[in-house]
């Protein structure tokens, strides 16, 4: 008798358990089973530019009526294809990020459970931040026929850059410069001018690309010397003749390290020096002037002494202080302020030259080489910074006040850089 109401006991356990697991699904029963739609298999949403997209995917379409959409207070109902996949854009004007839910509704009714999303909108505040892909350097090539950029290091969502130019032949060229790119090749791009526009991504997975305007850049770079010519020179060797095969104040911008301007060593007779009749060969200062033909902004004077050989020590670097048409003769011949003066030299006996200023030239820097003499051009390239100087001519001109030889100085190439 006992065995049978513990058997009882267990029985109406057994049943009030079950009662009690069917309240957790009473209020999904309540009026009848309920059915759900299937959710779509894959979603994803995407950045834009003042819209997001929203992109589907669902393999089995079967009796499944739309994708529903909802975001702040709107919606889009999308017919769901028989294919099963489509994307969307939504309007988003508002510069920020919002956030979506979504279900699929069947053909009875039936919806399936909620998913959730959110993308950004990007705008005129993601448009006003970008900027083109700065230019680092550039330079000729291939005998002033090509050009070379060389680029600074992209932004991080810096997609590619464009660059458009007019070249030698006058035909408009488009080079596309991909991310990975840092020097570019421009074809038939003969001078420093062309123009630069930057494409964007916001984000990585964004629909829409961002570009800036067109951007007109003319780099500082190495001048062509096509038409540079020698305005004054007061003394070389084999002067007057200016069709030597040496020593010629030309030769410093001939390209070739191994040529060279010389100041003049031949000795004059006793008494018809110019300068003075005790004097037997031309003292310092020695002084040149390169005329580039045109004005440019000077930024740069790169100055290659002599290979293998010390005899110049001091170079000074001028540009006209006034409009380049201002300048007189005796400009050009200035041969700058620093006094130079000899007692009982064997050649130069008791040579003076005390130095004057002149207020039409203004000194855009000074360099000075070792007593070591060096074989490389790398070597014997020293550097004038003239950037902050802001100045704009065609005039260069070198003054040269001493030497570690009787009388002797020599340059073998000067660069000069601007735009």
């Amino acid at each position: 008798m006992k065995r049978y109401i513990l058997l009882l006991i267990a029985i109406c356990a057994i049943f009030s358990s079950c009662d009690d697991m069917m309240e957790v699904h009473k209020p999904f029963i309540k009026g009848g089973e309920k059915v759900y739609a299937l959710k779509l298999d894959q979603s994803s949403f995407y950045a834009g530019h003042n819209q997001v997209y929203f992109k589907y995917y669902m393999a089995n379409t079967t009796n499944i009526k739309s994708v529903d959409l909802y975001w702040d207070d709107d919606s889009l109902i999308i017919p769901m294809p028989s294919h099963g996949s489509g994307m969307v854009s939504i309007p988003a004007p508002e510069e920020r990020s919002y956030s979506f839910k979504f279900r699929t509704t069947d053909i009875f009714g039936n919806h399936s459970l909620w998913n959730t999303g959110f993308a950004n909108s990007y705008g005129e505040y993601f448009q006003k931040s970008l900027l083109n892909r700065s230019v680092k350097s550039f330079q000729l090539i291939n005998n002033n026929s090509n050009g070379e950029i060389t680029w600074f290091p992209p932004a991080a969502n810096l997609i590619r850059t464009e660059v458009r130019y007019t070249d030698i032949n006058g035909q408009e060229q488009l080079v596309d410069v991909p991310i990975g790119e840092n020097e570019t090749l421009c074809p038939g791009l003969g001078v420093n001018r062309f123009d630069v526009r930057s494409f964007f991504l916001p984000e990585a997975n964004a629909m829409d690309t961002f570009y800036t305007d067109w951007q007109h850049v003319t780099p500082v770079y190495q001048l062509p010397t096509t038409g540079w010519s020698i305005k004054y020179c007061n003394s070389w060797h084999g002067q007057p003749s200016l069709t030597g095969t040496a020593n010629m104040p030309h030769f410093i911008f001939d390209g070739d390290f191994n040529t060279f301007w010389h100041s003049n060593y031949a000795n004059y007779t006793l008494g018809t020096h110019p300068l003075d009749p005790e004097i037997t060969r031309d003292p310092p200062p020695f002084t040149t002037v390169i005329d580039m033909g045109e004005p440019v902004e000077i930024a740069k004077v790169d100055i290659y002494r002599r290979l293998s050989n010390n005899n110049t020590q001091t170079v000074i670097v001028y540009a006209p202080a006034i409009a380049d048409d201002q300048l007189s003769d005796e400009d050009f011949k200035w041969l700058g302020n620093v006094p130079v003066s000899y007692t009982n030299h064997s050649i130069f006996k008791n040579y003076f030259y005390p130095g004057v200023e002149n207020e039409n030239w203004k000194e855009l820097g000074r360099v000075e080489f070792p007593s070591t003499s060096f074989s490389t051009p790398e070597e014997n390239l020293r550097e004038v910074d003239a950037t902050s100087h802001n100045i704009k001519s065609r005039y260069v001109k070198l003054i040269l006040p001493n030497t570690r030889s009787n009388g002797n100085v020599s340059l073998a190439e000067v660069a000069i850089h601007g735009r």
